[in-house]
């Protein structure tokens, strides 16, 4: 683990060596840009630590909200609170004119017990579906909610240089899938409409100081589905006189491995996990019932539409052919969050600029839910992901012990300030 000094350091470092020649008027910006990181580099390390050490769960984050919007309001920011929940808008209005880009941070934070033993590690503890649990922001939103201040501070010391609308998006509920859908239902962008929207994800696969970039999908659709068979039961020693559920259950979860490789195109990325599977409490009774909990990753709404559909005939098919009633339960979740390519690829040029392209990676979608999709049906947005690494690489998102190397905060201030203001037409 990184000491708080070594951390600091090397971000320092970074700072220097990649601050570039004054000689354009984008390249004094990104000088401005480069000093304000510097000035306020340790506040929002702080802010970040004073997060981690207070987490609050999904549609809980009273403390966390209350904490933007004092910090919104102290850089001059109109405020909106309350918004679908716990959600906070900021508005920075420039001298000028302009389009409006958006910034969203979630700030929720999991049901894990943390165990990094850093000094402000959380200690939090509640209840949460029928037992005690540690809360923990495992999954770094603690940054993405420190970092969303931070470049509301740099942009707000740049009011006069920005011609334009910068909207600081703080979500709550990211977690659950539920706080993207609803701000926007409870009308976000009722009063000013974006026309591109920005995020980071924290990456736990790239190091402090890289920048990876997808064009396109980048996240899945996560949808889920519950399955129960049924049985009139009988005695384990003459299983032929009743259906057999766990045998029913268990040729569904092989036919639909089999359902993926041979009934859906190999280039077409799916997957079905059946990650819940109980039946009985004895071993010589064929239980009465089976139960069968499995979550469907896809990209695309034709593609998610043809993966159910095919499950409903593979299940449908298995318990019919083994004399088996059955009930499937199947729901449509987060969408698949959708990269605008060429908003994309031009963030990725001004991180490039910034960074070196050697720090800027094209990477590929992975089968991650996040529920910042629902801000692709508004304007095109971009979520990038922003190497944090812990060192050795050993801590991955959502465990007890992930703990994002803090070198990445300032990078992710200085990218996403020239990001924003690239996006405006500077």
């Amino acid at each position: 683990m990184k000491t708080a000094a070594r951390s600091l350091s090397l971000w320092l470092f970074m700072l220097v060596i990649a601050a570039p020649a004054v000689c354009s008027p984008a390249q004094e910006l990104d000088a401005k840009i480069d000093g304000i990181v510097r000035a306020i580099g340790p506040d929002i390390v702080a802010l970040r630590r004073d997060i981690h050490a207070h987490p609050e769960l999904s549609l809980q984050e009273t403390r966390t909200a209350a904490l933007v919007a004092e910090k919104f309001r102290a850089l001059g920011l109109e405020v909106r609170e309350g918004i679908g929940g716990r959600g906070v808008l900021g508005v920075l209005r420039g001298a000028k004119p302009g389009r409006v880009v958006g910034f969203r941070g979630d700030m929720d934070a999991l049901p894990v017990t943390e165990e990094t033993g850093l000094p402000f590690a959380s200690t939090v503890r509640v209840a949460h579906d029928g037992r005690e649990t540690g809360v923990m922001h495992a999954c770094g939103h603690d940054c993405h909610t420190a970092m969303l201040v931070g470049v509301a501070t740099v942009l707000s010391r740049l009011r006069e240089e920005i011609a334009g609308t910068v909207l600081f998006i703080a979500q709550p509920a990211e977690e659950v899938g539920e706080g993207a859908r609803r701000m926007l239902e409870d009308g976000l962008f009722r009063d000013v409409k974006p026309d591109a929207v920005f995020a980071y994800h924290v990456a736990d696969f790239a190091p402090a100081g890289v920048v990876v970039y997808v064009p396109g999908h980048v996240t899945a659709n996560v949808d889920e589905f519950s399955l129960a068979i049924f049985s009139e039961g009988c005695h384990g020693a003459k299983p032929h006189l009743c259906v057999d559920p766990v045998f029913v259950g268990a040729q569904v979860v092989v036919a639909l491995q089999a359902m993926i490789a041979r009934r859906i195109e190999a280039s077409d990325d799916t997957v079905v996990t059946v990650g819940s599977f109980h039946a009985g409490t004895a071993s010589n009774i064929v239980p009465q019932r089976a139960d069968l909990q499995a979550t469907v990753r896809t990209y695309g709404e034709d593609e998610r539409r043809s993966v159910r559909e095919k499950i409903e005939q593979t299940v449908e098919g298995v318990c019919r052919a083994n004399g088996a009633r059955c009930e499937l339960d199947y729901s449509f979740g987060i969408p698949s969050g959708y990269n605008d390519p060429a908003l994309t690829e031009r963030a990725a040029a001004v991180a490039g600029r910034l960074l070196g392209k050697e720090n800027v990676v094209r990477g590929q979608a992975g089968m991650v839910g996040e529920d910042f999709g629902h801000f692709g049906s508004v304007a095109p947005s971009a979520l990038l992901w922003l190497g944090a690494q812990p060192e050795g690489g050993t801590a991955t998102l959502h465990a007890p012990t992930f703990s994002p190397d803090e070198a990445a905060i300032p990078v992710g201030l200085r990218v996403m300030a020239a990001v924003l203001l690239d996006a405006l037409g500077r």
